[in-house]
């Protein structure tokens, strides 16, 4: 059984980006979930949804069949005003206690400045030499994209989606209509569209940024 760590900047990136993939790889891997913002303060003013969104992450993890979920609880939109050294040190943390050989964390393409600064980060806690993991892979977000996101890994998610989904749906808060990209119908058309780029009916996309094979 393999240690695998996803990365979330907020709560829901994780379902958002690769919910599907969690379901797929946590059949025989041990998956471990760390969100890193609280992703509620800059949203709303009842700090009750910090609690709100926590709660919605678990239950939608265990949809997905998340082993441990962290919670760095760093103030929502605001990681641009802290030192990147004491990100990097938490999150060091958490690979410490989990030992993963793959990490997957959120693409730098869009406009958010937390999900910038997470991949970021990402890139210096997993270098080779003092981290052991041997794989780094970024993972889409829908919406407005800052720079294209260039895809060299699809994930057959068929079997998958509707887990995906149901997770997601969890997040009562955070559901859009459509044609908002968090939408329920906008998740279904972002499936369908990078399964067609790959030639399955439903896929998810990732960017690797290092493999390290034995």
């Amino acid at each position: 059984m393999v240690s695998i760590l996803v990365l979330a900047p907020h709560p829901d990136d994780e379902v958002l980006g690769m919910g599907a993939t969690i379901k797929k790889l946590s059949k025989r891997n041990s998956v471990n979930l760390c969100v890193i913002t609280e992703g509620a303060t800059a949203q709303y003013s009842d700090k009750k949804m910090i609690k709100v969104r926590r709660e919605s992450c678990i239950k939608s993890g265990k949809i997905l069949g998340i082993s441990n979920f962290e919670f760095l609880d760093f103030p929502d939109m605001k990681l641009d005003t802290i030192p990147i050294l004491e990100i990097n040190k938490n999150i060091e943390k958490i690979i410490k206690k989990y030992k993963p050989k793959v990490v997957y964390t959120i693409t730098d393409t869009d406009m958010n400045k937390d999900h910038q600064i997470v991949h970021e980060s990402t890139l210096i806690v997993t270098r080779p030499h003092s981290s052991g993991v041997k794989e780094v892979i970024s993972y889409e977000i829908p919406g407005q994209k800052l720079k294209f996101f260039s895809p060299t890994l699809y994930e057959n998610i068929d079997k998958e989606i509707r887990f995906k989904i149901k997770a997601f749906q969890c997040y009562k808060s955070e559901i859009m209509k459509f044609p908002h990209p968090r939408s329920v119908e906008a998740v279904r058309n972002l499936s369908i569209q990078r399964g067609i780029e790959s030639s399955l009916n439903n896929a998810e996309a990732f960017e690797i940024i290092r493999s390290i094979r034995d």
